[in-house]
């Protein structure tokens, strides 16, 4: 039970947060606590310099919302004497996995033994994967969220990489949405504008939501398709062709194409010397049609025809010459197949490409989040070939596993991404630890193929934008961008503060450093929006009903402006920050006095 983070009277801006952490994930985290969603925090940091310390020091100077707690060694103590009893939750951020599951176990049993039944959230940063899906047998479910960086990330990288806006595939209701940047309607079943703008800035949820040409982000509704059979067999057919193509090519050396050949001709000469041997000897009983020449030519091939001395000299002539040819035949084939295999096992252990791919992904660089790239990527069925330098890297094998191919070697490198089919591919994403890894990664990509979608993974944010803004100089802000550039922190850090919000908060829309977000609230008896139409649940600059769901279950997307809404629904809304408190007030019950002074639009 977690009356903290469902209390209705308790106003968010006076919810505490206490973080421990000073990394840059904590700062930037911080700073979205604060800034985005107006949390009070108190930062627990070991004393004296390190890490992140002075900039935590330095926020706290000019925010209010913002407290530091020093100490020189930062324990469940020091935690509870910043206010544990009182706190909305915790957030554990340090990089040590062990020292974050050490506190968080003895939080949960400092909670108990006070008699403080409103335990508080834990949201606990957890590298080891193996150690974070065991997590919850120790901590149990209720208000415990054990995330890693990785998998925060890698969601926001996968879908820039397949040319979706961040936060990518959106489910809500069963249904999914996407972010767009133009309009959509040909495809889309529905769409609500998110903000319009410039250069000069941007203007949430605006007033005029028919008006889709200056947006610069679009929430659409894709619709419900029939399940279609061929087009998904005609890919699989087109991708089993390309493979094997690819296959034969690798398969046969120069001197096994040329000996085949030879034999083929050979085999084509008996062919035609057999469907005309019924002209040339009509004694024979032989029908010159197609089936009986093939077959006399396999039984000549496999050495199975027995000689006669009384066929006509032209006869005699194609029997030896395919007799011999099918002797050398099978060699020829048994070879082939024996350097297949060898040379897909020398592949493997040599981390060279095994197989032909076509509009597959690049992903360079297999710690962490790029292999947790591979796997979001490989979820979707998409094809990616893998780039890394370190053979005994952990990633490697994790890849393989996910059914992407590896391939050892150095990315900057041209003739590497070349290997890679890079002019083939339908974007190359650069996750290695070092920005100018990454950055020369994708320079090199584009020397390969011009109009290759990028995506680089850049520590510092300001970096990221300034990288992202040149390589994109030529395009529009309403073209969807062929380069993105994300600090890893920077996404991590958001991804963590929405799991403080909430329940009610479903997912966030950045946009050019303001956000939006997906929301649903239920509307009570007797409330503002208790029997009124739709039209009444939208206000613009502050919140934009998108769907109602009734309470039998029951889904109406895009309502129309009279349809009625009654107590017992659920809206859901895009709404802004403020906005979504002004839902709130619109949902809950009718205040007994001044019910006239309120006014819905």
């Amino acid at each position: 039970m977690h009356p903290r983070h469902t209390d209705p009277d308790d106003a968010r801006h006076e919810r505490r947060v206490i973080v421990v952490g000073d990394n840059g994930l904590t700062l930037r985290f911080i700073r979205n606590l604060v800034d985005n969603f107006a949390f009070h925090v108190v930062a627990v940091i070991p004393s004296g310099p390190g890490g992140q310390r002075e900039e935590i020091r330095r926020a706290a100077e000019h925010n209010h919302r913002l407290t530091i707690r020093e100490a020189r060694h930062v324990d469940a103590d020091v935690i509870r004497d910043a206010g544990l009893t009182d706190a909305y939750a915790v957030a554990l951020m340090d990089q040590n996995d062990v020292g974050n599951l050490h506190l968080a176990l003895k939080l949960r049993e400092m909670s108990r033994y006070l008699n403080d039944d409103t335990l508080p959230r834990l949201v606990i940063r957890m590298y080891n994967s193996g150690l974070r899906a065991h997590m919850q047998k120790l901590l149990g479910d209720d208000g415990v969220f054990v995330k890693s960086d990785a998998d925060m990330v890698a969601r926001t990288y996968a879908a820039a990489a397949l040319e979706q806006i961040p936060p990518g595939d959106i489910v809500i209701w069963e249904r999914r949405l996407y972010l767009a940047r133009a309009s959509e309607l040909g495809r889309a079943q529905a769409q609500w504008i998110v903000a319009t703008g410039n250069e000069f800035g941007v203007d949430m949820i605006p007033d005029n939501p028919e008006d889709a040409d200056e947006a610069v982000r679009l929430l659409c509704l894709e619709p419900v398709a029939a399940r279609r059979w061929v087009g998904p067999m005609w890919e699989r057919v087109r991708q089993w062709s390309r493979q094997s193509l690819h296959t034969l090519r690798r398969t046969f050396s120069k001197g096994l194409w040329m000996a085949a050949a030879v034999l083929m001709a050979v085999m084509l000469g008996g062919m035609t010397t057999l469907l005309t041997v019924n002209s040339l000897n009509p004694s024979r009983e032989v029908k010159g049609d197609f089936w009986d020449a093939l077959y006399m030519l396999a039984m000549m091939a496999a050495g199975g025809a027995d000689p006669d001395t009384t066929d006509h000299w032209e006869l005699r002539l194609t029997h030896v010459v395919v007799v011999v040819s099918g002797a050398l035949l099978i060699p020829v084939v048994t070879g082939a197949i024996v350097q297949a295999v060898v040379e897909r096992r020398y592949a493997l252990a040599e981390g060279r490409m095994v197989r032909a791919v076509r509009d597959h992904v690049i992903v360079v660089g297999l710690g962490n989040m790029g292999t947790r790239v591979v796997e979001i990527l490989r979820e979707r069925r998409i094809p990616v070939v893998a780039i890394e330098k370190d053979r005994d890297a952990i990633g490697v094998r994790a890849a393989r596993a996910a059914g992407a191919q590896v391939l050892l070697g150095d990315a900057s490198r041209p003739a590497t991404l070349q290997e890679a089919e890079v002019k083939y591919s339908r974007s190359l994403v650069a996750m290695a630890k070092q920005d100018s890894a990454n950055l020369e990664t994708a320079l090199s990509g584009l020397e390969c193929k011009p109009d290759l979608r990028t995506v680089m993974r850049i520590y510092d944010p300001e970096f990221a934008a300034l990288i992202r803004r040149n390589l994109n100089k030529n395009r529009s802000l309403h073209e969807a961008s062929q380069h993105s550039s994300y600090s890893a922190p920077q996404v991590a850090a958001g991804s963590f503060a929405r799991e403080l919000t909430d329940d009610e908060i479903l997912e966030t829309i950045p946009v050019r450093g303001q956000i939006a977000y997906i929301a649903e609230v239920t509307v009570e008896q007797g409330a503002w929006l208790d029997d009124v139409p739709a039209r009444k649940a939208t206000v613009p600059g502050s919140h934009r009903l998108l769907a109602v769901r009734r309470p039998t279950g029951n889904v109406r997307w895009n309502p129309d402006a009279g349809f009625q809404i009654t107590h017992g629904d659920t809206l859901l809304v895009l709404v802004t920050r403020k906005g979504l408190n002004e839902v709130r007030a619109c949902c809950a019950p009718r205040p007994a006095e001044g019910a006239d002074d309120f006014d819905l639009v």
